[in-house]
């Protein structure tokens, strides 16, 4: 495991100037993880008025919401509302994502200034809009900005996104590296018959933090040792950063050693040479086709069904996809299915819009290999397993992340000038 000093020196320095730069970007990513790990609580929260309403006993049916979904947007021709995020307690809204519709004069789409909206499930009531991560000064925004700093910085949604995805990759290898700098080199030849101490032994001084030494001894043990012990979670929030934010290119790497299937970010089928804005299968039919669907996978796979999770129109591709809850959900702590969508841990139908013909299945676990694991991963990421608990857990762990930063560019300052 040792290596020769040039190689050694190499690293370090290699170790060194990308953590510079890469340690101001995670930062902020970690710093504004700790707080978004209550995302869900900051919303109900800060949002309460489009997040929560009065819940009625009769409750909501699948068709009802779609018609709300028409009315919403009809109230806004500009607004082309494609994907619905249905409500899975009493009190909570519906969520619907949105984009600008196509203008059928020039071919153009529209000028919208929001991307989510949010309504009653009973009444239909529009109860509040917004661009997901929109600078403003009042604590109601604070939620959505915090989230889109974390995944997309402070540029657009593209390139933000692109440039997360990147960091995830560059931040395992930096946290590769880094963990083999911890390795205690070769030793040297010592007194004459004087054995060299034993591998253990000489790696221990890492893993622990020394208070009495000099600052620039305790700057690199603080550094060094919580990234050590908290390696494999490291390694955990690298890999899923990378397949959150660039999920495409995430799903052919697995796909070369693993089953994997991501119908949203690698689609069963290429992208229409035209937008298919008005298809002719509906949402009201897609909808009963992804319930009928449904009822024939779950005999064939022998899973049971639980409530319709989402369903989503993508007119780029001529596509529905129909979420629903399954005995093959991952669950929180308190034995409730996980709501995070990016993977889906509810499982996913694709249907055509063209014809209403059956395109595949996408379970969370116990389908793929791929699947089932990046799942998990994915769901500790975004605190959607674990309860409390874990959250607080993913809280602290993005502080040592900052601290990590902090104390590695910190020994970089004070290291320049004896350089």
């Amino acid at each position: 495991m040792a290596a020769s000093k040039p190689l050694r020196s190499a690293c370090l320095t290699l170790h060194r100037y990308i953590g510079l730069v890469l340690g101001l970007f995670l930062i902020v990513i970690a710093a504004t993880g700790s707080a978004i790990a209550f995302y869900q609580d900051l919303e109900r929260k800060l949002n309460a008025p489009m997040r929560i309403v009065i819940p009625r006993p009769q409750g909501w049916t699948l068709n009802e919401v779609l018609r709300i979904r028409a009315r919403l947007e009809a109230q806004d021709p500009r607004s082309s509302v494609f994907s619905l995020q249905l409500p899975q307690r009493p009190d909570e809204a519906l969520f619907a994502r949105v984009m600008p519709a196509i203008d059928p004069r020039s071919g153009r789409e529209f000028a919208l200034d929001y991307d989510e909206l949010f309504a009653n499930p009973y009444t239909g009531e529009r109860l509040g809009q917004r661009r997901i991560g929109a600078a403003a000064l009042n604590w109601q925004s604070l939620p959505s900005f915090l989230y889109y700093l974390h995944y997309a910085m402070f540029l657009p949604f593209g390139a933000g996104i692109l440039l997360i995805g990147v960091l995830g990759l560059v931040w395992l290898a930096e946290s590769l590296t880094g963990f083999w700098l911890t390795l205690p080199p070769r030793p040297g030849r010592g007194r004459k018959n004087t054995p060299a101490r034993p591998f253990r032994q000489r790696w221990a001084s890492a893993w622990k933090i020394e208070r009495k030494g000099n600052t620039n001894r305790l700057l690199l043990d603080l550094h060094r040792a919580p990234g050590l012990w908290l390696w494999p979670l490291l390694a955990i929030f690298a890999v899923t950063g990378f397949a959150l934010n660039l999920g495409g290119p995430y799903a052919h790497a697995v796909q070369r050693i693993a089953p994997y299937e991501h119908f949203q970010e690698a689609p069963p089928r290429a992208p229409l040479s035209q937008p298919l804005v008005n298809p002719p299968i509906n949402w009201f039919k897609a909808a009963e086709l992804g319930q009928h669907y449904f009822a024939q996978e779950a005999r064939r796979e022998g899973f049971m069904l639980g409530k319709p999770a989402a369903i989503e129109y993508r007119r780029d591709l001529g596509l529905y996809f129909f979420l629903m809850h399954t005995s093959r959900d991952l669950l929180d702590a308190q034995g409730r299915p996980t709501e995070t969508d990016s993977p889906a841990t509810a499982a996913t139908i694709a249907i055509d819009a063209r014809d209403g013909r059956f395109l595949g299945l996408q379970l969370p676990t116990g389908q793929r290999a791929g699947n089932t694991l990046t799942n998990w991963l994915i769901a500790l990421h975004v605190t959607a397993v674990g309860g409390r608990v874990w959250q607080v857990a993913v809280a602290c762990f993005g502080l040592v992340v900052v601290l990590g930063c902090v104390t590695g560019l910190w020994l970089w300052w004070r290291r320049r000038g004896l350089r």
